[in-house]
């Protein structure tokens, strides 16, 4: 079982105390984590580990990234009550989640922004709530859609192999370690715009911003993102660490995710806490 709050966030273990001033977490599937025990939950775990000195607070949402997680920021949190931001990039997914293009009609509605450059941006709306999306609303009642979902690619990359050049747009080619990622210069603006954006607003509000670096490709040998990535952070001043070689460390004593999508298990949200605590000196 799951479970979300008034709020719409992965329920808290604890009262919310306001007197305490609040670390906010935000990412993606992982960091949401519905598969893994609601109390094992990053955010949940963090909260112990600290001793409940901060409220927790998990704003990770399965399918996001950069620019939505930006949206979440300005209208969901309560900037004035923050002590620290931490924020976990999934490099590669979230450079590509910054591309409406690379989603279509099948996917839920989401927001985007579209930067010219750090400071200019527009904001791109979701879909109008349509028949089609109140139906997937219903699915959803049932945990259906991602299935349903997961279907229709599979018999339509089987018929007219329509999936297939989405599939080689991105990946790794072990013999010479290249990645290839379309539409290149787009997407790092997406990404480092929203980024740049969250931290205009960490500044604004004087709370602490720190980044969760991880690359999908750091055990191939291949860099070249992270580096690029971590240069354009310490031009922007912004803290941040890349927890790979600390996962690496840890697979080598335990299994840490679920073999059957990638995501980390209990055992890891829990490690993580644990990290986070000693990497921010909460």
């Amino acid at each position: 079982k799951y479970f979300f709050d008034e709020d719409g966030r992965i329920q808290n273990i604890y009262d919310f105390d306001v007197k305490k001033k609040n670390i906010i977490l935000l990412g993606d599937s992982q960091v949401e984590a519905l598969m893994v025990e609601n109390e094992n939950v990053i955010h949940n775990s963090l909260y112990r580990e600290i001793n409940g000195k901060y409220n927790v607070l998990n704003y990770g949402l399965s399918g996001t990234g950069p620019s939505q997680q930006l949206e979440i920021l300005k209208t969901k949190v309560d900037l004035k009550n923050i002590d620290t931001l931490i924020h976990f990039v999934f490099l590669e997914n979230d450079l590509n989640d910054g591309d409406p293009k690379n989603f279509n009609e099948i996917n839920r509605p989401k927001v985007y922004y579209k930067f010219k450059n750090f400071e200019n941006y527009e904001i791109i709306k979701p879909r109008v709530y349509n028949i089609k999306e109140k139906i997937r609303d219903f699915l959803g009642h049932f945990e259906l859609y991602v299935y349903l979902k997961k279907t229709f690619y599979f018999y339509s990359s089987h018929i007219s192999n329509f999936f297939k050049e989405k599939r080689e747009v991105v990946k790794v080619l072990v013999n010479d370690k290249k990645y290839i990622l379309d539409n290149e210069e787009y997407k790092w603006t997406q990404l480092e715009g929203s980024i740049y954006q969250i931290n205009k607003i960490a500044k604004k509000m004087s709370f602490k911003y720190k980044i969760i670096i991880f690359s999908t490709f750091e055990d191939d040998g291949y860099l070249k993102n992270r580096e690029k990535f971590q240069v354009f952070l310490n031009k922007q001043n912004i803290s941040h660490s890349n927890i790979a070689p600390f996962l690496k460390q840890l697979s080598s004593k335990q299994k840490i995710d679920f073999s059957c999508d990638g995501h980390w298990n209990e055992n890891t949200h829990q490690a993580i806490a644990k990290y986070l605590k000693k990497e921010l000196k909460l």
